[in-house]
């Protein structure tokens, strides 16, 4: 009786977690409302024909601080991962800057990025 109740016991929590797993247990929330995106001082919102992607035509200048690269900068824009690949933000970002490259950003200066 004993193996009988282990085995019950056994297949009930393998259910419950293929059916967590599978389908979850909390419902999805509604479609995400998109929040204004604050602007600091350092920070300034202009329009700018030189941006690739067809979506905008918004950047943003931000001041780079130690451990800042541009894929988080972006990130932090967006508060959310970027709907765009990587490859796109780095020629976005090399558009509107000049050429300059991603790699080569240095700490204190003020650079421009896209807004998505």
């Amino acid at each position: 009786m004993i193996r009988l109740f282990v085995a019950a016991l056994i297949l009930v929590t393998i259910y419950s977690i293929y059916y967590d797993l599978s389908s979850g247990t909390i419902p999805e929330p509604a479609a995400p409302v998109a929040a204004p995106v604050p602007i600091t001082n350092s920070e300034t919102v202009s329009e700018s024909s030189a941006l690739s992607s067809p979506t905008n035509n918004l950047y943003i200048e931000v001041e780079i601080k130690a451990g800042d690269t541009v894929l988080t900068v972006a990130e932090k824009i967006a508060n959310k991962p970027i709907p765009v690949s990587i490859t796109q933000l780095i020629e976005d970002f090399q558009n509107l800057n000049e050429g300059i490259s991603p790699e080569k950003i240095q700490i204190g200066k003020t650079y421009k990025f896209p807004v998505y």
